[in-house]
């Protein structure tokens, strides 16, 4: 199965659509998906077509989400360095992309072993606004073995400045705002994932690390979509994260 991920990368490379694992593979697993996700990311490293290996992130981390696809828990993926895009900017894309509004966490030392919520914050250096763009990229719906064996639907990502404070719970209270085309399309709280940020990071860290990855300092890690993902259509997107900032773009 894991000579598999060739499909995957010439996917990539071809700029097509992922091929479906549970299609190919209609017994496979999530263990078995995630063994093709390391695989997959370890060879898309190795040919330097996204970069360097700069962070993870979190995805179905709703329930609604995972009951449709399949799975009872949230997954995660990893975020490559040609992933960046640049706030204010116009946003060229080449695949259908999701527009999510997260939190994104800095890493201060080296992470090797699990944490509690209460230690969680001892690793973190500064948090910042950011969207992620999330492309599933897929010809149809994907199933969680799908999405988790093409790496969870990691595409690219919008940062923030990042403020260099220590997390608390205090975090779940910041209140964010998506616009587009100046038309309200959603305001809800950053705690409004999993049981709240702490949470949620501190189950990532724990899952990333099970998955066998060391986390870097200067790395990042993002928790999974606050509120609606937004189809990225033409337009002029503004997220308000309150007192962190916000962050604006064109999608042309």
């Amino acid at each position: 199965m894991l000579n598999w991920t060739k499909t995957l990368l010439t996917s990539v490379q071809n700029n097509q659509p992922y091929p479906s694992l549970s299609g190919d593979f209609p017994a496979a697993s999530v263990a078995d998906a995630y063994a093709v996700q390391k695989q997959f990311v370890a060879e898309l490293a190795q040919s330097h077509l996204w970069g360097d290996i700069v962070g993870f992130k979190a995805a179905v981390t709703a329930p609604q989400a995972q009951q449709a696809m399949g799975i009872d828990t949230g997954i995660m993926g990893v975020l490559f360095a040609k992933g960046a895009r640049t706030a204010d900017s116009t946003l060229d894309l080449d695949r259908p992309v999701l527009l999510e509004t997260e939190i994104g966490f800095i890493v201060g030392k080296t992470i090797t072993a699990p944490v509690t919520i209460n230690t969680v914050a001892d690793h973190i250096s500064a948090y910042m606004p950011m969207i992620e763009l999330a492309a599933p990229n897929f010809p149809q719906r994907p199933t969680g073995v799908d999405l988790i064996a093409a790496n969870s639907a990691s595409y690219g990502f919008i940062r923030g400045n990042p403020v260099a404070a220590r997390i608390s719970a205090e975090i779940d209270t910041l209140q964010i705002q998506q616009q587009q085309n100046e038309e309200l399309l959603y305001v809800i709280q950053a705690g409004a994932v999993m049981d709240g940020q702490l949470h949620a990071l501190t189950w990532l860290i724990n899952e990333v690390l099970s998955q066998g990855y060391i986390i870097q300092p200067e790395q990042f890690l993002i928790t999974g979509s606050i509120g609606a993902m937004i189809p990225a259509k033409p337009g002029k997107y503004r997220a308000d994260f309150a007192q962190l900032g916000e962050i604006k773009f064109t999608v042309g």
